[in-house]
């Protein structure tokens, strides 16, 4: 998500609304959404399904609510900054390219869990 104050630019998760200071790292998916580490974490941690289907922010898919996705705003573990988009969803598909995204970047502290068998 990207704002604009003071002439400047600003880019933040779109999930909790922190902004990027070139440090958080953060992965753009598609018209500008963002989703930070962090909010990645958490999301991995607490995917949930629901009987309401749903368009993913970061891939624009429209997926039926027994997809496992994320959603900040009904997560009580989420922090949600005044800039965060209240109605972000992210899909468990967008949740595991990012982690392999992050896993890959020597300057990024994160490995992608392995999946148990």
């Amino acid at each position: 998500m990207q704002r604009t104050e003071a002439g400047f630019i600003i880019i933040s998760c779109d999930f909790c609304g922190v902004d990027w200071d070139e440090v958080i790292p953060m992965i753009e998916g598609h018209r500008g959404s963002v989703l930070c580490l962090s909010c990645m974490k958490t999301a991995l941690d607490h995917l949930t399904t629901t009987e309401s289907p749903f368009a993913c922010c970061m891939c624009l898919r429209e997926l039926p609510g027994d997809k496992p996705h994320w959603r900040p705003q009904r997560d009580p573990e989420a922090a949600l900054l005044p800039g965060a988009n209240l109605l972000a969803v992210v899909c468990e598909s967008c949740l595991n390219q990012a982690s392999g995204t992050f896993s890959k970047d020597p300057d990024v502290d994160w490995k992608r869990p392995v999946k148990k068998a």
